[in-house]
């Protein structure tokens, strides 16, 4: 069947992802969640271990750098920083249906497959094969289904001027059966993921928070309304035509936007100047390159899980970096008692994702880095990081004030305890221990007890407390605060004028 493929089009979905639990919501805990064992147990998901079976899997494994396998393999009895999954048992009799400007295109789906990161990232990947079409035309109104996330504009028909599809009709197995016609309300449910997208899913997956419930994952899209298009395009015409000439890449940009409006581009076969698109050239390959899709037009197909696995790591640090910036936000806004063990929850996060996610390089092989750096600077990875490593600077030192503020109030009430100490002290080492003399046994029934405490314990801790926390903030708590001082010192003077202080 391998020889009859003219395209791949492999979809990736990122989202965020938080579990239900009764623990602090304020807190991020993605990372501890993802070892919860309803993790294995994914209704339509069979967990997908690394393993080395045939000579592909092989040279996939080897392609990347030791760390970065980590980030993109799960490993038994080793530290989970990535869980993986394959959809279960996907038929030979299924099918993917898209219907875009009048056209109705009947693909194979060849794959399905998952990543739940400890980041707090999903990414959802759809491999769909083409046997049938060859128009570039044909080519883009299939990659027109990145877009169906949600409507990116109403009404909806405004939105299918832009390629945005007319229906969708799958079936995964037999009896997963799944249509999509975008016919909902968009405008009371905005930003809802489309019923397509959670029904492949399945439990306990839920993009509504008035479904949430415990045991639940919630989930969000973290990069618009588009998923990202990984393109691979079996076209010698095509590939011919760019070397010579006889094709420019305004052709091949009319299906790598997947729109209708064509942006400015940059021929860069070797620099490193970013425009919307970058075009790579080799002797048998035309790379496009722009921040929700890869093209690669081709003499032959490639290996597709290579660019995929490429592809999944770029969009999970972008889509990380995205959430922490956002979790930052988030807590930022917290009370001080919550907010830094929230932050500190966010910063042991990022430092894993730094020391564990975060690569400038992943592959020996020249053309793969070189995909990956491209597709890193459209994807302004650096710029994002730099951007988050601001902010958690930011957060870190307003926490660290709040700590120090916090430590030096306990050091404040500490001293006024202690210097308010002082004179009862003095008071009980001047007179001795006879104040009472033969009522000491029974001390407390002694009527001069209440007068001695008043005069020589209430009104010197009256007297420090009114002297170490009075200040003239013209604040109701403060005023109050300060008039109850007032009134307490000065009642505990009156009883010393009008009855003594006991001895």
């Amino acid at each position: 069947m391998e020889k009859n493929i003219i395209s791949e089009h492999i979809f990736l979905f990122p989202f965020t992802w938080k579990y239900s639990s009764e623990k602090n919501s304020y807190l991020f805990l993605q990372h501890v969640q993802i070892q919860n064992r309803e993790f294995e147990r994914l209704k339509n998901w069979d967990i997908n271990d690394v393993a080395i079976e045939e000579d592909k899997d092989y040279n996939e494994f080897v392609y990347f750098y030791k760390p970065v396998r980590a980030a993109l393999y799960t490993f038994p009895k080793s530290a989970l920083i990535v869980r993986n999954y394959s959809y279960k048992a996907i038929g030979e009799n299924n099918y993917f249906i898209i219907g875009v400007e009048g056209k109705e295109y009947l693909l194979s789906i060849c794959d399905i497959h998952l990543k739940i990161y400890k980041t707090g990232i999903g990414v959802l990947s759809l491999n769909i094969c083409n046997t049938s079409y060859q128009n570039t035309e044909d080519i883009r109104n299939i990659n027109s289904f990145s877009k169906c996330i949600y409507p990116p504009l109403l009404p909806i028909e405004k939105a299918k001027e832009e390629l945005f599809p007319d229906y969708i009709k799958m079936r995964i197995n037999e009896d997963q059966k799944i249509e999509e016609y975008f016919e909902k309300d968009y405008r009371t449910e905005p930003i809802t993921i489309t019923s397509l997208v959670m029904n492949i899913l399945g439990e306990p997956f839920i993009c509504k928070e008035s479904k949430l419930k415990s045991g639940s994952i919630f989930i969000e899209p973290i990069l618009g309304n588009q998923m990202f298009c990984l393109c691979l395009f079996k076209n010698t015409e095509i590939v011919k035509g760019i070397h010579s000439g006889s094709i420019d890449y305004n052709f091949v940009e009319k299906f790598m936007m997947i729109n209708k409006k064509v942006l400015f581009h940059e021929e860069d076969p070797m620099g490193s100047h970013a425009g919307s698109i970058y075009y790579l050239k080799s002797e048998s390959n035309i790379y496009g390159i722009s921040r929700f899709s890869l093209i690669c037009i081709s003499n032959q197909m490639l290996k597709s899980k290579l660019f995929d696995q490429l592809v999944s790591l770029v969009i999970m640090q972008r889509a990380t970096l995205l959430s922490l910036s956002t979790e930052i936000a988030r807590v930022s806004t917290l009370p001080k008692y919550d907010l830094v063990p929230a932050i500190e929850s966010i910063y042991e996060i990022y430092i894993q994702f730094i020391n564990q996610l975060y690569f400038k390089e992943v592959t020996e092989d020249i053309q793969g880095s070189h995909i990956y750096d491209k597709l890193s600077k459209q994807l302004k990875i650096e710029e994002e990081l730099k951007q988050l490593n601001f902010e958690i600077d930011e957060v870190h030192e307003y926490a660290t004030l709040i700590e120090q503020s916090q430590s030096k109030f306990k050091v404040q009430i500490l001293t006024i305890i202690g210097a308010a100490l002082v004179i009862p002290t003095f008071a009980t080492g001047f007179f001795g221990m006879n104040i009472f003399k033969e009522e000491i046994v029974r001390w407390w029934l002694d009527k001069n007890v209440g007068l001695w405490m008043n005069g020589y314990v209430f009104l010197p801790i009256l007297s420090m407390i009114a002297l170490c926390t009075w200040n003239r903030r013209r604040t109701r708590a403060n005023i109050i605060k300060n008039m109850m001082l007032l009134a307490l010192i000065f009642t505990s003077i009156m009883i010393i004028i009008t009855f003594g202080c006991g001895l």
